[in-house]
């Protein structure tokens, strides 16, 4: 728990610095990082043996670190079918889930962590009576379970609202496909995307009386097809609205705290949506 929480400080405040602006990093809620405990007791547990050896120490910790994060960006992806970080844009890496300077950097903070951090932290814990050690601990893993099951029906949550978003998008992009009153359909759906609903109508309305004359003139089985495609329009736009408006503070850290997360399915409605949470985020 103590690495959990040191990890999470340590991520914290470099997202934080890059962002200039305070950033949980954390994958669940509160101050710890689970992937960063899991690590540490891997490396204290196998490594110990090998404190006075700092090479052996420094490929232990790259060799251990590397496998954990490898292991925990594959579970993620097969979880949520999402990637939650990726180097793929870094020299010397593995399908983006790994890569040479952060196992490097890895190996470095494993024989910081051995000779300067884990001494005084095992000295503190010897100090605290073994009773007190063990209800402390069990309340904190039971804080952990119930945070990171919360975490994960709100991610889950989140990836069913794209979905909804990703579909609204296509039901646009179908209605806007039925009708041939315009040369660049995708070009005027993103502009009628990016206004109010009200002031996206009144566009829609007059490009519509722009192409085909005023629409009073038409004859009336005509008018009544254009007036219930506007109802379509209206109805579809107000649905995307409304997914695109009503978010949670889950989604918003996460937006926040992981810049490269994607959906692999859901990508484009994902970009959408994240664009309105940091925006939210800024205006708070």
């Amino acid at each position: 728990m103590i690495y959990s929480f040191l990890g999470w400080a340590l991520e914290s405040a470099y997202v934080s610095a890059s962002n200039k602006t305070w950033t949980n990093r954390g994958f669940i809620s509160g101050p710890l990082c689970p992937i960063y405990g899991t690590g540490a007791t891997l490396v204290i547990v196998s490594l110990t043996p090998f404190k006075n050896n700092l090479l052996l120490m420094f490929l232990g910790g790259v060799f251990i670190a590397t496998v954990v994060e490898y292991v925990i960006a594959l579970l993620l992806e097969k979880i949520f079918h999402a990637t939650w970080w990726d180097y793929s844009q870094m020299r010397f890496q593995l399908q983006g889930r790994i890569c040479l300077r952060r196992s490097l950097e890895w190996g470095a903070l494993t024989v910081v962590m051995m000779h300067l951090i884990q001494p005084p932290i095992q000295r503190f814990v010897a100090w605290i009576p073994r009773a007190g050690g063990e209800f402390v601990g069990v309340l904190l893993l039971m804080y952990l379970m119930a945070d990171a099951s919360v975490t994960i029906m709100k991610i889950f949550q989140l990836k069913e609202k794209i979905a909804r978003l990703e579909e609204a998008g296509l039901g646009l992009c179908e209605k806007m496909e039925t009708i041939n009153l315009f040369e660049a359909k995708k070009e005027l759906l993103d502009y009628l995307e990016g206004l109010p609903i009200a002031e996206a109508m009144n566009n829609l309305k007059t490009r519509l009386e722009e192409q085909n004359g005023q629409l009073m003139k038409l004859r009336t089985e005509e008018r009544l097809r254009f007036e219930f495609f506007l109802s379509e329009m209206k109805d579809k736009l107000e649905k995307r609205e409304r997914i695109l408006k009503k978010n949670t503070l889950t989604e918003r850290r996460i937006a926040k705290a992981f810049p490269r997360l994607y959906f692999k399915n859901y990508n484009e409605a994902f970009a959408t949506l994240k664009e309105e949470l940091l925006k939210k985020k800024k205006n708070k």
